[in-house]
């Protein structure tokens, strides 16, 4: 594991303080199954690559169970973003009623 340089001095290190890399959505493990993962990719199709891979490869987290979608994003911008352009597409792509979106900041 790299060093992580502190902003507290010029040369100071933290062993407890580390840099996680981003792993884009589909890029995931845990949404390489079906039927998320078949989904995932209508949805790219559906809306695009450029719009796909800013409002949904880059969510934190996504939970679905056939039933109920919630969709986990950094910012409140792309929260609000997805629900006034994108929502009634996910949800029909994802046969869900009510998908929700969350902001994590």
């Amino acid at each position: 594991m790299n060093e992580f340089e502190s902003g507290t001095t010029a040369r100071e290190t933290s062993d407890t303080v580390y840099e996680v890399v981003f792993t884009p959505v589909l890029e995931r493990p845990e949404y390489q199954r079906e039927p998320i993962h078949g989904k995932l990719l209508a949805l790219r199709e559906a809306m695009g690559e450029e719009d796909f891979n800013r409002y949904i490869n880059s969510l934190l987290r996504i939970t679905y169970n056939g039933r109920a979608l919630w969709l986990i994003t950094r910012s409140e911008r792309n929260r609000t973003l997805i629900e006034g352009k994108y929502l009634p597409l996910i949800a029909k792509i994802f046969d869900v009623a009510a998908p929700r979106v969350f902001s994590q900041p």
